[in-house]
């Protein structure tokens, strides 16, 4: 028996962003500089692959774009440091996952129906968006 394995979709296109391994999006800096990343798959995970010559600084705030339609892809009526695309999980549900804009930021929230999972060492930074209480 074939199991599916969770899809991801860009939420304006709904092009395929996970043609294999790893899910592919555009990169912009402040100073307009453009790369691919390829990220990892598993909520959780912060691995990431793009070309040396596309240089990161940490903490330094990216424009996620889908690399189909070149959407932005940051949702603004969460906050201006939040990606959104969409899963469609090993069951057909299709569900919201955010992570952040913001690089080496480590926090990645899975929005299905009313409940909220949050992953990533950083993930209180915004859990206040879907009504989760501080944890100080």
């Amino acid at each position: 028996m074939y199991i599916m394995k969770p899809e991801f979709i860009c939420p304006y296109c709904r092009g395929y962003l996970k043609p294999n391994t790893k899910i592919i999006l555009s990169a912009r800096k402040k100073d307009g500089t453009r790369g691919i990343v390829l990220f990892n798959p598993k909520l959780g995970a912060y691995d990431i692959i793009k070309h040396k010559s596309f240089k990161l600084t940490k903490g330094e705030h990216l424009d996620i774009l889908c690399p189909l339609c070149h959407s932005n892809l940051t949702d603004q009526s969460v906050s201006d440091s939040l990606v959104r695309i969409l899963m469609i999980d090993e069951d057909g549900v299709e569900c919201s996952i955010y992570f952040s804009e913001i690089y080496g930021e480590q926090c990645t929230y899975k929005i299905s129906g009313g409940s909220v999972e949050a992953f990533g060492e950083d993930a209180d930074t915004y859990q206040n968006f879907w009504g989760g209480k501080p944890r100080y």
